[in-house]
């Protein structure tokens, strides 16, 4: 199952690198960054996962709309439900005055 979330951003610095600076250097109770940055990809990107919660959060930034683009992937019949949602709870308590607004789409 996948889950597609947009966050819309106030200004036009990367909330990608903002969010996975933040969780590799301020480290917090459930998330944990697995993979930052391929250079050869031109927008960025970074896998964010949870301690003990299935699924995996593919992070990217799309710098021209200013959207922060977040795929929840859970495989083998779980769902990524608990792991975006805790995603978006952190979202919000540390990065909330940078958003303004989220949609999400159910794939």
């Amino acid at each position: 199952m996948q889950i597609q979330m947009q966050a819309f951003a106030k200004n036009p610095k990367s909330l990608r690198k903002i969010i996975t600076d933040d969780l590799c250097y301020h480290e917090h109770e459930v998330l944990y960054v697995e993979k930052c940055l391929d250079l050869q990809r031109p927008k960025g990107w970074g896998k964010i996962l949870g301690h003990k919660i299935p699924g995996v959060l593919n992070v990217e930034w799309d710098p021209d709309q200013q959207i922060l683009i977040v795929r929840a992937i859970a495989k083998k019949g779980n769902k990524p439900y608990q792991l975006l949602g805790t995603f978006m709870q952190y979202l919000m308590e540390r990065h909330g005055r940078k958003i303004t607004s989220i949609n999400l789409q159910l794939r």
